[in-house]
């Protein structure tokens, strides 16, 4: 079930004091947050978001192209991350048109976090996969996000 976007705020901010908290290996597995300022007004700015690792130690997220964050990344910049409970510095780049790389991220995603599927604007029954037209459709209105951790081996 999808959370109504209305109450988006009032559950971002308790994911961030979650997060911040000594209680974050409740979710910080798979969220963190992403620090950054904005590329036009230059506000500090913040957003938690569902993440996984590949397996060069790469984190990755997939968004929502209305999402207002992502635009601020598709040229590299530098971000921090509260990841596992503490902050990290690292680099985040928007791909917003890598069909391929989107393809597979929302597969390994969906894999992983199968009751993630509405917010990619997939509609499934318990237990069923998505079609290779829902996942077109997904990547169709997706955004991936791709972190380098600064100081990590690639």
């Amino acid at each position: 079930m999808r959370i109504p976007d209305a109450f988006f705020p009032l559950v971002n901010r308790v994911i961030k004091l979650l997060l911040r908290s000594p209680l974050h290996g409740l979710m910080s597995g798979n969220v963190m947050v992403i620090h950054f300022r904005g590329r036009k007004t230059r506000r500090q700015r913040s957003t938690p978001v569902r993440y996984l690792r590949e397996n060069d130690g790469t984190l990755f997220c997939l968004t929502g192209r209305e999402t207002g964050w992502w635009p601020n990344f598709l040229e590299p910049a530098a971000v921090q991350l509260r990841l596992g409970g503490r902050l990290v510095a690292a680099t985040a780049h928007a791909l917003p048109g890598d069909e391929e790389r989107k393809t597979a991220a929302l597969r390994r995603m969906l894999e992983r976090f199968p009751s993630d599927a509405p917010y990619h604007g997939i509609k499934l029954r318990r237990g069923q996969a998505p079609t290779a037209e829902q996942y077109r459709e997904g990547v169709a209105r997706d955004v991936l996000v791709t972190f380098q951790i600064q100081g990590e081996e690639k």
